[in-house]
């Protein structure tokens, strides 16, 4: 179900930032200390992300304001009601 690769066992992080220029300079800096990172823009996206379960992730860093539509406590809600 989730792609792991247990040779380098690197951190896979999911990034929800509605501002591209912040969550594209976050990501740099998160890929620069070794982690995976994939960035999504919006509460909606990021629930998806995390329903799909295509990969595993093992953080998720979320924005609280992200701006119209779903905020982070929301997205996060959603999230801990499939998953821990």
């Amino acid at each position: 179900m989730y792609y792991h690769d247990p040779v380098t066992d690197i951190k896979h992080l999911l990034l929800v930032e509605d501002e591209v220029l912040i969550a594209l300079s976050e990501k740099m800096n998160l890929e620069a200390m070794g982690y995976r990172v994939t960035e999504v823009y919006n509460g909606e996206d990021a629930v998806a992300f995390i329903r799909e379960e295509k990969e595993k992730i093992d953080l998720i860093l979320m924005d609280i304001d992200l701006g119209k539509g779903m905020d982070g406590t929301e997205a996060a809600q959603h999230i801990l009601s499939k998953r821990e």
